[in-house]
């Protein structure tokens, strides 16, 4: 028996080393499948760019854009991007444009899931989800010429009034509060599809005088900063607060863009030796505190808004001549008229590169990436505007196939996946989708790429906001865990389908 009994203990000894060893075994594998998931590039890694001084062009390879050519690296062919769903007008608009006299313009505001459509004096507001919970607001006399969503400074309001809605005719500025039925009391919290009860509120909660100046577009900060473009080419601030205090209004405009001591020039001699470049983009970096221009003769400047996000100074304003040179002397065999005009800049933000920062698209689809401050530096605020790099659409590699975009009107860029919409003729569009979410950990980048035809003329795009994945960030792993968000095929496990 003696001997039976320790022939069993030593079995069950050697049982559980085995178990022990497979558990450690199996430990060490994940940790290492964890350390490779975090191994992910830079996009200006992607890029080849290992400092602003040394710029690098793409996409002239057949392996930048890999499944266009004959023999080369290829993946199933599945659809980059494909219809949901299509919405149609709220029949009440249709009747709506047989009125109009002046002017039209469309839009979303994701944030609210609404859409809008602005005739004349006139605002309607729909959920573009269902087409239902049309509003309207018909309180004006003058043409629209420009209109914003806005997440108000907190502490203003009632909690009723989660957003402001921001309208610029040629005589007023106009702001008016968007109030929800479906508030959670006390918690402020709107329930999941904010697609019932929002209502515009009739009475204005602040007015103020255009002082002439016709006002293209409108856009904000997470903290409630409003700015607007102005066609005299200078970028205004709408300051709002409670009560107006001693020293100063409840509402007043600020130019950004004007020095101080601009009022000791005669008007006439401003008017005289001064040319009007219109701004028609502003761009807001919310996750590093930097606004960008766009003018219609393609200057692209950059405002330092402070750590804290309510400074403002101008730190760097390039011109397109100029950088149409740098991509010319970048990519020195490619024709320089597909640098130019500039349609659309996006902002890159601090989860997607710590390096580059802003990013423009061209009529032609080429993409510009510009750095605004040391590489490897990230908590250095802006300072310059550095072309980095110049990608290339499909259709540039020697034995491509694809033809190439052209005639670009609209650009979309977010989390690296860029759409564009190209006119093929007056009736429709071509919808060009390019990304790297196949190749994420592939140096230099490679890019997946299709098109699909959009019946219409696109007068918008935008991203809708999606879940994000929060990282897991314990005292073992903090000096481990990127800044940047991992690449879609590492995190689409926590991603609802």
């Amino acid at each position: 028996m003696p001997s039976v009994l320790g022939s069993m203990m030593v079995a069950s000894t050697s049982a559980a080393a085995s178990l022990q060893e497979a558990l450690e075994n199996a430990g060490r594998l994940i940790d290492r499948q964890l350390q490779e998931d975090r191994m992910y590039p830079d996009l200006s890694e992607l890029l080849m760019v290992s400092a602003p001084n040394s710029p690098t062009v793409s996409g002239m390879s057949d392996m930048d854009y890999p499944l266009q050519g004959p023999g080369l690296l290829s993946v199933p062919s599945l659809p980059e991007i494909s219809t949901i769903r299509r919405v149609p007008l709220p029949p009440e608009l249709v009747e709506q444009f047989g009125h109009m006299q002046c002017n039209c313009m469309m839009g979303v505001f994701p944030p609210i899931s609404r859409a809008w459509l602005t005739i004349d004096s006139d605002i309607f507001m729909w959920n573009y989800e269902d087409g239902g919970d049309l509003a309207y607001f018909d309180g004006l006399s003058e043409t629209i010429l420009a209109v914003g969503l806005v997440k108000p400074k907190a502490g203003i309001f009632q909690p009723h009034v989660r957003h402001l809605l921001v309208l610029a005719t040629p005589v007023d500025i106009v702001i008016l509060g968007l109030s929800y039925a479906n508030v959670q009391t006390g918690s402020g919290i709107l329930n999941d599809s904010m697609c019932g009860g929002m209502q515009l509120l009739p009475d204005p909660l602040y007015s103020l005088p255009t002082d002439n100046t016709y006002l293209l577009t409108i856009t904000s900060t997470d903290n409630g900063r409003i700015f607007l473009a102005g066609k005299d080419g200078c970028l205004y601030e709408v300051a709002y607060q409670a009560e107006a205090g001693w020293f100063s209004q409840r509402c007043r405009k600020i130019n950004h863009s004007k020095s101080s001591l601009s009022f000791l020039v005669p008007s006439l001699l401003q008017f005289t030796f001064s040319e009007d470049d219109p701004i028609v983009q502003i761009e807001i970096d919310n996750s590093r505190n930097i606004l960008y221009t766009r003018s219609e003769k393609g200057v692209i400047q950059v405002y330092d808004l402070g750590h804290d996000g309510q400074g403002m100074s101008r730190v760097a304003s390039v011109s397109q001549n100029a950088i149409v040179s740098a991509a010319g002397n970048i990519a020195r065999t490619i024709d320089r008229s597909v640098f130019k005009p500039i349609v659309q800049i996006a902002v890159i933000e601090s989860s997607e590169s710590l390096d580059c920062q802003l990013l423009a698209v061209t009529h032609a689809g080429v993409r510009l990436y510009f750095s605004t401050c040391p590489f490897r530096q990230p908590l250095a605020r802006p300072n310059t505007l550095t072309l980095v790099h110049v990608r290339l659409p499909p259709g540039f590699s020697a034995s491509s196939t694809v033809e190439k975009p052209s005639k670009v009107h609209k650009a979309l860029y977010s989390k690296g996946i860029l759409l564009m919409t190209a006119s093929e003729n007056e009736d429709n569009d071509i919808l060009w989708c390019v990304n790297h979410d196949t190749f994420p950990f592939q140096k230099p980048m490679m890019e997946t790429q299709m098109t699909t035809r959009v019946d219409g003329h696109s007068w918008a795009l935008s991203a809708i906001d999606e879940l994000k994945v929060d990282k897991i960030i314990t005292p073992l792993n903090k000096d481990h865990i990127p800044i940047t968000d991992s690449p879609v095929v590492v995190q689409q496990h926590m991603l609802p389908p």
